[in-house]
């Protein structure tokens, strides 16, 4: 039953990444680095305690998606916070 619950929990949160990236290319949404990275934390740890409590497929997966999701976070390369940076973006 708990490997049931598990592989849906897996697809519910598969679709709502899937989403997050089809609004996110399409140009609905538009988060900072951080909140990404966050959202990958997240999912992160919601594997991690799925691990613990025994769910080993679905939760090593739903950790790699967290990974996944964290690592796009990092290397986003629309936010600068380094006003050199931005200022020879200009120039």
């Amino acid at each position: 039953m708990l490997q049931v619950v598990g592989i849906i929990l897996f697809a519910i949160l598969l679709l709502t990444v899937i989403g997050f990236f089809f609004f996110y290319a399409v140009g609905f949404i538009r988060p900072a680095a951080v909140q990404i990275q966050l959202f990958g934390i997240h999912l992160t740890l919601f594997g991690g305690i799925l691990l613990m409590i025994g769910s080993t497929g679905t939760g090593f997966f739903i950790m790699l998606l967290g990974l996944a999701l964290g690592v796009f976070g990092s290397f986003k390369s629309e936010d600068s916070t380094n006003p050199e940076a931005e200022s020879k973006k200009a120039d």
